[in-house]
């Protein structure tokens, strides 16, 4: 038994620290990604300066989601008091699992989110007039990528307190069932990188497009809801999958 309490403790573990650093990796290049663009701008038209710099603090406090929620989900693994009735096999998978679907299930939308801010600050420094409906776009667009890394949580969440309890089943059950919680959290963590990356990128070129064409806005942002919601669906399938793979096995 005690064996088994450090397997799941080990497991844990290593699941905190890749759910920080996957998240962390995209976070910091989506946040820089943004202040670069916005130095950028800035350069073009210095008199945006204000506009510029609210403009790439907010993105920045958005692209910082995926981050904090995996820190959060870290510190439970590592806080959250493991030592409970279920310390087999599976409980340990379940555990790492659960920081490997955070961490990846952020690296996406981190990347996204980075991608649409630095492009509404480039667009800001065409059109600093428009600034409430550029930035509105902005946050529009990266709270569509975010979906994915809520997504993300959620498994994560699911595996670390809310999956089926495994200790006393056969061991040949209790390895089937560890790699069915594995699978859920590189289902969903793989599954969001797409369309989290991808609904940034259409953000980005929305908000570009708006500095550039601003009688269009309506007709951009139509365009841009409709791609979106297109490509979250691919997420969507992940998420199904996931649950799947945690309660139907």
């Amino acid at each position: 038994m005690s064996f088994e309490i450090g397997l799941v403790h080990i497991a844990a573990y290593l699941g905190a620290a890749v759910s920080v650093s996957f998240a962390s990796l995209s976070a910091g290049f989506g946040e820089g990604y943004t202040a670069g663009l916005a130095n950028f701008a800035l350069m073009k038209q210095p008199k945006a300066s204000d506009h510029l710099t609210r403009g790439m603090l907010v993105s920045q406090a958005v692209t910082e989601t995926g981050a904090i929620f995996s820190l959060v989900v870290a510190l439970l693994l590592i806080f959250g008091g493991l030592d409970g009735a279920d310390a087999g096999i599976g409980k340990a998978a379940a555990l790492f699992a659960g920081g490997v679907a955070m961490g990846l299930g952020s690296v996406g939308p981190g990347f996204g989110s980075g991608y649409a801010g630095g492009y509404a600050c480039m667009a800001l420094s065409r059109m600093p007039k428009k600034n409430n409906e550029i930035i509105g776009n902005m946050l529009i667009g990266q709270a569509l990528a975010q979906a994915s890394t809520i997504f993300a949580l959620v498994v994560s969440l699911l595996l670390l307190y809310a999956i089926p309890q495994t200790a006393h089943l056969e061991i040949n059950e209790q390895l089937l069932r560890a790699f069915s919680f594995i699978g859920a959290g590189l289902c969903i963590g793989f599954g969001t990188f797409g369309p989290g990356t991808a609904i940034g990128f259409v953000a980005g070129k929305a908000s570009d497009m708006m500095g550039r064409y601003p009688r269009e806005r309506a007709n951009i942002m139509r365009t841009m809801f409709v791609g979106a919601a297109v490509t979250e669906s691919t997420a969507i399938y992940s998420l199904v999958i996931s649950f799947l793979l945690m309660y139907a096995m």
